[in-house]
């Protein structure tokens, strides 16, 4: 079974996948341009993405019978081309839960503390210590979350 990498993954997951009866072609510079060419040199069974773009070209005619999304959602894939070329699609929701809790509780923290605005202000050669000090902080804080589906 042959599978395609077409956007940089991390080494442990490739170190895996190499564990695996698989041959893989890892190709982090793939682009949407040349996705199809890519797909088709390899053979690839088994396409995995991240950022890059599936589009309808890269499946006619091809071998593929899986393409997976390493991440949530799959927006990037042509999901309709997918299936009319009989090629199931996947994606990995979750994976990055860790990381964009991670990110939410800095980015709230920077709220708090007002540090972009504290940032600019510094590379403006002003130090306005009393004024950046009087964040309220997070601890014993109950935090709601406003969520506009549209």
């Amino acid at each position: 079974m042959n599978v395609l990498l077409a956007d940089k993954i991390d080494a442990s997951t490739i170190a895996s996948l190499e564990l695996m009866d698989v041959k893989l072609f890892n190709n982090p510079e793939i682009t949407v341009e040349n996705i199809g060419e890519a797909v088709n040199n390899s053979s690839a069974d088994i396409l995995v993405v991240r950022s890059t773009k599936v589009p309808a070209s890269a499946m006619k005619n091809s071998s593929l019978k899986l393409i997976i999304r390493a991440g949530a959602g799959y927006d990037n894939i042509d999901v309709d081309a997918a299936t009319e070329c009989g090629i199931a699609v996947c994606n990995c929701p979750g994976t990055n839960s860790a990381a964009v809790a991670e990110l939410t509780i800095g980015l709230l923290t920077a709220i708090d503390r007002r540090i972009p605005d504290n940032v600019i202000q510094l590379r403006e050669g002003k130090w306005n210590k009393k004024e950046f000090s009087k964040g309220r902080g997070l601890a014993g804080k109950r935090i709601g979350l406003i969520w506009e589906h549209r």
